[in-house]
């Protein structure tokens, strides 16, 4: 979805709009749209840079880091963004980022478009981690079993950098 940037009557536009299935490709293998999203956002005019503010509502299927199993997750991102035209780029040899750089972007031909910024939002919304649940207690590094489903019966090994701890621990709980 482009948004044409001449709509802008009197330097505002509301636009609320819920994605149909297939329109929205994430292009990510690793996050699934488990249903289309919807996005709210205002465009304000600020002279020549557009700032849009708002809201996407996505629920994703991802895979647990610990288990990796698939899982849903709700992402409700709001975002607040700047456009300047890709004219005023201009070449520099070294540039120094400020927080307002961190959440700028161009736009050409007085269009933008909207699924690359509801793509930006969905990743960003993530958590660095993904887990299925917070005590998610992951594979058997050995076996390679479930621990969140079926109990392991391997023994567990020690790192030989670790042993003498280990055997320490060993003794100190035996007394």
């Amino acid at each position: 979805m482009d948004v044409d940037l001449t709509q802008l009557e009197h330097d505002e536009l509301y636009v609320e709009h819920e994605y149909t299935a297939g329109e929205l490709e994430l292009d990510d293998a690793e996050i699934v749209l488990c249903a289309p999203p919807r996005v709210r956002f205002r465009l304000q005019r600020l002279g020549l840079e557009i700032r849009i503010e708002g809201r996407v509502e996505a629920e994703v299927e991802v895979h647990c880091d610990r288990c990796l199993s698939a899982f849903r997750l709700t992402v409700t991102p709001d975002f607040d963004v700047l456009y300047a035209p890709l004219a005023v780029l201009t070449p520099e040899e070294e540039v120094q980022l400020t927080e307002r750089d961190l959440r700028f972007g161009f736009y050409q031909n007085e269009r933008i478009d909207i699924d690359a910024l509801v793509r930006e939002q969905i990743r960003l919304a993530l958590p660095f981690r993904l887990l299925c649940r917070e005590d998610c207690r992951g594979l058997c590094p050995q076996c390679g079993v479930d621990l969140n489903h079926e109990v392991c019966h391997c023994a567990p090994s020690v790192d030989a950098r670790w042993a003498a701890l280990w055997e320490l621990k060993r003794r100190m709980e035996g007394v």
